[in-house]
């Protein structure tokens, strides 16, 4: 279906595989990492889950910060970037599978947890990269904005269908956490393996396309000794980074600004949780959410290609600070998460769009393209790891949630600093 829709509207069999991957792996994070996993931890863990899941998304962003630009630089050597992407997609794969097995303890869980964001975070990676592959620059945040767009009316079909069960349970189910269909006892525990195993499946059906059409073009020559010259084109492009004003003042800008927008979407379902809001409103809230997502990606792509990039990102720093103000507010008026949703689902696609496409153009060579996302990789997992600690870290000392989530607004401030100081020049004749 996605893709007869995807072709009647323009895009290439290289684009529309590419997008449609966006479509699989949106399931998998909607579903499992950002509801279902949240949810899990704090029904089986002791304390305040909010720390755990913090703690969790830290650690797998540290380890993803130093294998990127390395993994990267491998990566630009012809046929290397289908490898590590496929390497990383099964990864995730597999340990998300055993994430939704109903033997393990909340320790496994949230080993398994890091494993599989590592899986998925990877291959997202060279899945970004493969973006220089598939379409012109002047076609480039068009493309990346239907990437998240598609990814998110694409994602949040399949997770009304596989929450159902967790949803039953938790509306009928009662204090005794499960319901009985027929002779069958549908637990709690139960459903959520139902929903997160539905979830890989669809993650693994929609990555066939890319892997099947999608090819690295932009690529350097392989050599004799591939780990030996990578670690020397690594400090090459190590050195032209700094030396390149505009691409590392946009990262510097990124890691501020994009580590406000990974912890409201990595922990917006436990914040909410510990400030009182229902479940089931929480799973209408994120249906919410990425029902508004899509129309909104696709208008901020079209914008930044009349009024540039940069101001666009400014645009959704400045609707994210006004979140994170709502957001602080919703243990006195919880009807506000609906205003916390709408305002997300306008600026959360376009943001995440934008700055992949800006970033896209302002890489000086396109054979290096791996090299680069590599490095941008590393602004942005380590920019995973500042909000989840500061969230946790004010948790733990003043236990209200509604404090702690303000600590993401210096963040915001210090990317909008460097973002300005970035030269907006973007599509290169």
């Amino acid at each position: 279906m996605f893709t007869k829709i995807l072709t009647k509207l323009g895009y290439t069999k290289e684009e529309t595989s590419w997008v449609l991957y966006d479509i699989g792996n949106s399931a998998q994070v909607l579903t499992t990492m950002t509801v279902l996993f949240p949810l899990l931890i704090a029904s089986i863990t002791p304390g305040d889950s909010t720390v755990y899941v913090g703690w969790a998304n830290a650690a797998y962003a540290l380890i993803l910060a130093f294998l990127s630009p390395i993994l990267g630089t491998i990566a630009d050597y012809k046929g290397k970037k289908k490898r590590f992407f496929k390497f990383f997609l099964y990864l995730g794969i597999i340990t998300g599978f055993l994430l939704a097995m109903p033997f393990f303890d909340w320790r496994a869980c949230v080993i398994l947890y890091v494993l599989a964001m590592i899986g998925y975070t990877g291959a997202n990676i060279f899945y970004d990269a493969f973006l220089v592959d598939v379409t012109t620059d002047e076609r480039t945040h068009t493309v990346s904005a239907a990437g998240y767009a598609w990814g998110y009316i694409g994602s949040v079909l399949p997770f009304i269908v596989f929450i159902i069960p967790f949803a039953l349970v938790t509306l009928f189910g009662g204090e005794l956490g499960y319901i009985m269909i027929g002779g069958f006892k549908l637990t709690n525990r139960l459903a959520i393996t139902i929903s997160m195993v539905c979830a890989v499946a669809w993650w693994f059906a929609y990555s066939r396309p890319i892997i099947r059409n999608v090819h690295q073009i932009h690529y350097h020559e392989e050599v004799p000794h591939v780990v030996r010259e990578s670690f020397k084109r690594l400090f090459a492009t190590f050195k032209n980074l700094s030396k390149n004003r505009n691409v590392f003042l946009f990262c510097l800008a990124y890691f501020f600004y994009i580590d406000a927008v990974n912890t409201v979407i990595s922990m917006a379902i436990s914040l909410a949780t510990d400030m009182g809001i229902d479940q089931i409103v929480s799973l209408g809230v994120v249906i919410f959410i990425n029902i508004i997502a899509c129309p909104g990606s696709i208008i901020f792509g079209r914008l930044a290609t009349r009024f540039g990039g940069k101001k666009m990102i400014l645009t959704a720093i400045i609707g994210y600070l006004v979140i994170v103000l709502v957001g602080s507010q919703l243990s006195k008026n919880a009807n506000l998460i609906w205003v916390v949703g709408f305002l997300v689902g306008m600026f959360q696609g376009g943001i995440q769009a934008v700055s992949r496409s800006y970033y896209a153009l302002l890489i000086p060579e396109k054979d290096d393209a791996n090299e680069y996302f590599g490095f941008f990789e590393i602004f942005s997992k380590f920019a995973a790891i500042i909000g989840p600690v500061i969230i946790s870290v004010l948790t733990m000392v003043t236990g209200k949630p509604e404090i702690a989530i303000l600590g993401l607004i210096p963040l915001m401030v210090l990317g909008t600093i460097f973002l300005l100081m970035v030269k907006d020049h973007e599509v290169k004749a």
